[in-house]
């Protein structure tokens, strides 16, 4: 293979590893947006971090959702748990209490379907809300799930297998367009570029799907910014 055919081989591996992680990152944010603004309650600003969602959710799946409660108070105390899940036009209520011992874990879960918990055609939507009660705080987490097009197969698993071939195309793309460059002089440009996304998109990924659905707008316009400014530098020098 010519050093010209290594490059240009690397360079869209690289363009369609980012693409597909971006757009895993892009479906999660916007599914998590959509949920803050559909109308739960927002019952307290502390956030329940125990609260676990899947990213994905296939056409026809069954999964849960799930939740981590703990008695931090040296008695007995008997604890609640709240919870909405999106169904067309509405949400279904449910609440459950339990009583836990000191220092004992409810291991709370509740099921969620696609077909029946499915809105605006693209989305499942739930947060969770834990009483309070001194000296633990009420809390409360929310998420989005997307709907994905497929049947016959775990929404997650789809995630997960996309992710890894987002990978393998974005580190092996650059690894290719690295051994084709030889001794032909590069665009400092084009490698800036190329490094700085080698890093952009997967922190992007990151932060879309386990940080921070706001902060992960920001780095996802920066992407779409800085693809823009590339798009149009590379066409000015060329023309």
């Amino acid at each position: 293979m010519s050093a010209q055919t290594m490059r240009r081989l690397g360079i869209g591996m690289f363009i369609v590893g980012g693409a597909l992680a971006l757009l895993i990152a892009g479906l999660s944010t916007w599914a998590n947006t959509e949920a803050v603004y559909y109308g739960f309650p927002h019952m307290t600003m502390n956030r329940l971090t125990t609260l676990s969602c899947p990213h994905f959710i296939a056409w026809d799946e069954e999964t849960e959702v799930r939740a981590r409660l703990t008695n931090t108070n040296p008695y007995p105390a008997t604890l609640g748990i709240k919870s909405w899940v999106s169904v067309p036009l509405a949400w279904e209520v449910h609440t459950e209490h339990r009583k836990l011992q000191p220092g004992e874990t409810w291991q709370w879960s509740r099921p969620i379907g696609s077909e029946e918990n499915r809105v605006l055609r693209h989305f499942v939507f739930v947060t969770v809300y834990t009483f309070g009660g001194y000296p633990m705080p009420q809390r409360q987490g929310m998420c989005g799930i997307y709907v994905l097009p497929l049947r016959g197969v775990r929404g997650d698993t789809v995630m997960w297998l996309a992710l890894a071939l987002a990978m393998l195309l974005l580190v092996g793309g650059w690894w290719l367009w690295r051994r084709g460059q030889g001794e032909e002089t590069t665009s400092t440009v084009l490698k800036w570029t190329v490094h700085f996304f080698l890093v952009l998109v997967p922190l992007t990924v990151v932060t879309a799907l386990w940080v921070s659905w706001a902060l992960a707008i920001v780095l996802l316009v920066v992407n779409v910014l800085l693809i823009v400014i590339v798009g149009l530098s590379s066409l000015m020098h060329a023309s």
